[in-house]
């Protein structure tokens, strides 16, 4: 069996997570759960910019507390994932966003690594940070991302329209 792990941004895995941006880059996908992954060619500040969401203090206004994860096969980062603990009580998560984000390397999808992803991530959240339940949303034609949040026990809610694309979101809640 493959050992797939989740881990903090640590320098050790900078050269990965450039590949996986990369990756994301060329095959024009969206960089969901990588908090501004695609704002930064140089990945150290990228993961400074990380850590200002780690401390109440230091989020950036209008942002929401967040702890950035890799998804890791080895030394290669296949996948990444952003939590949002206190998702409920932001006014943009608690409609749009959810508590937790996630994107998995193109090349690597399809191999159920989305679905083992968020399951080690709701272990994290229930064990680490005590939370209760996530909210989860994808766009309403995410198929992918829809089967990974049902594998992982996701109750849909509802949709909601999302502005900023004029498409609906389906909301999910998982109960930890």
């Amino acid at each position: 069996m493959e050992n797939f792990i989740l881990s903090r941004v640590k320098p050790e895995y900078y050269h990965s997570i450039a590949l996986f941006r990369k990756e994301i880059f060329d095959s024009d996908q969206k960089f969901d759960g990588c908090q501004q992954l695609d704002l930064y060619d140089d990945i150290e500040k990228w993961d400074l910019n990380c850590k200002l969401f780690e401390d109440p203090k230091t989020v950036p206004p209008g942002y929401s507390l967040g702890f950035q994860y890799l998804y890791l096969f080895g030394d290669e980062v296949v996948g990444m994932i952003n939590l949002r603990p206190l998702a409920e009580s932001h006014v943009y998560l608690k409609q749009y966003g959810g508590s937790i984000g996630y994107s998995v390397k193109p090349s690597r999808r399809k191999q159920g690594i989305g679905t083992r992803m968020l399951r080690d991530m709701l272990k994290v959240c229930k064990d680490e940070y005590h939370m209760k339940r996530v909210l989860i949303t994808c766009l309403k034609d995410n198929e992918a991302s829809r089967r990974v949040i049902k594998n992982n026990g996701g109750v849909y809610e509802g949709d909601v329209l999302y502005p900023p694309e004029e498409k609906y979101l389906e909301r999910y809640w998982i109960s930890l």
